[in-house]
């Protein structure tokens, strides 16, 4: 493929510990496009090796509004069903970076193993000494021993090393959107992380008309989503008022996804007071809500001043709290935290239900969204980034003729 995507995928075979580069062919995209249609493809043409795909749309890491997006299709081990979780923030941006628009990972490894892609360079590297660490204790630990602190990494804490359907793939320190329980198919394969970093580049095909066009959904973007920032922007996680109202007296900061005008993504400081912008020595002052949904959850199940503390616990221990929530028992932070690493340690017999919410495939510009690679949760609120602008966008920057029909899946 010439353009928008690298040359290759990466098949990863974690039982052999070998990985195979496989052409990109133009009539794969041409046929599939990207995203969480073009994994689908890969899953199923992978599916007796019990694959985990991660994947990159067409448009992630480019200049298209909200193009931050990559996606995890599997098997869920609660549904049952091939599900696709989104994932935001830089992740799916880095994996293109690498040298590899897709990766396919097979098997299961014979001891616990981090895969480091860098470079159009597939490492696998011994994660012995970080199992039972949590999520950010093994995202600082990676870092340091490859150093660099950009490295972005998809990674289990100890739910998904006991293979709890209640386990989620954390981005980096935070929570995502994976309701599906794909940190337990990470645990059941001995994976502990997916680090990622690299300084690749991609080609458009028309690069002056494809930069015109991207300016002009640019603009429209900006117009239709207005000046609505942190919680207001995610009014569609229902935030308990209560909730809403002690995280105003923590909020530190409000953030967006790579390349996106929507900062949706809220910072709350509970460890020093939240007004300081300066670096302090408090190395983790607080926690970014990076799923307004599970903190709606959380803030539900406990005190609501102490909704920020205890997701940093469900994000370290790599739960779902959508998921665990209505198992919290206690209402304070400390007896909340403790309830949770029990949780964390359980066998867990019992099987939670997948959470759906506004930024799964549901409606037609979602769905273009996890095809093209743009934020579901800015396309939701941005009717320019629909399927016919995406079709146009794509025929521009590929050289290919796509249409509507090509981003629904």
């Amino acid at each position: 493929m010439d353009y928008m995507y690298t040359e290759y995928y990466l098949v990863v075979d974690l039982a052999t510990g070998e990985a195979e580069e496989v052409e990109l062919e133009e009539k794969f995209v041409k046929e599939y496009v990207g995203g969480a249609k073009l994994n689908l493809a890969l899953y199923e043409k992978y599916k007796d090796e019990d694959p985990i795909v991660f994947g990159s749309g067409l448009f992630t890491s480019t200049m298209v509004p909200g193009s931050c997006l990559g996606v995890l299709t599997a098997k869920s081990p609660v549904t049952g069903k091939i599900a696709h979780a989104p994932i935001t923030w830089n992740a799916g941006a880095e994996l293109k970076f690498t040298g590899y628009s897709f990766v396919v990972v097979k098997n299961k490894a014979e001891k616990p193993t981090y895969l480091w892609l860098h470079d159009e360079i597939a490492d696998f590297v011994d994660a012995t000494a970080l199992w039972g660490k949590d999520t950010w204790q093994t995202t600082d630990a990676i870092r340091e021993e490859q150093g660099e602190d950009r490295i972005q990494l998809l990674v289990i804490g100890k739910a998904g090393e006991n293979k709890l359907t209640s386990a989620q793939v954390i981005n980096n320190y935070w929570g995502d959107g994976d309701r599906f329980g794909f940190g337990a198919i990470f645990g059941e394969k001995n994976l502990k992380a997916i680090a990622m970093r690299g300084m690749g580049e991609l080609d458009v095909d028309d690069a002056e008309g494809f930069l015109e066009k991207v300016e002009e959904v640019f603009k429209d973007v900006v117009s239709q989503v207005g000046s609505a920032k942190g919680f207001d922007a995610a009014a569609y996680a229902n935030i308990p008022a209560a909730v809403k109202a002690a995280a105003a007296k923590q909020t530190h900061r409000v953030e967006a996804d790579f390349n996106s005008p929507l900062a949706y993504k809220v910072y709350l400081k509970y460890r020093e007071d939240p007004s300081v912008m300066a670096m302090s020595d408090i190395w983790n002052p607080g926690v970014l809500v990076s799923d307004p949904i599970g903190f709606a959850a959380i803030g539900n199940a406990v005190n609501p001043e102490a909704a920020g503390e205890v997701l940093e616990a469900v994000f370290r221990l790599g739960l779902n709290p959508v998921a665990i929530a209505s198992k919290i028992k206690a209402k304070d932070a400390k007896g909340a935290i403790a309830d949770l690493e029990k949780l964390a340690e359980s066998s867990e017999a019992e099987k939670f239900d997948a959470v759906y919410s506004p930024i799964s495939p549901e409606s037609e510009r979602t769905e273009a969204a996890y095809i093209a690679g743009i934020c579901p949760v800015l396309a939701a609120k941005a009717e320019a980034l629909n399927a016919e602008t995406l079709a146009e966008l794509a025929s521009i920057s590929t050289g290919i003729d796509f249409d509507a029909d090509a981003f629904k899946m």
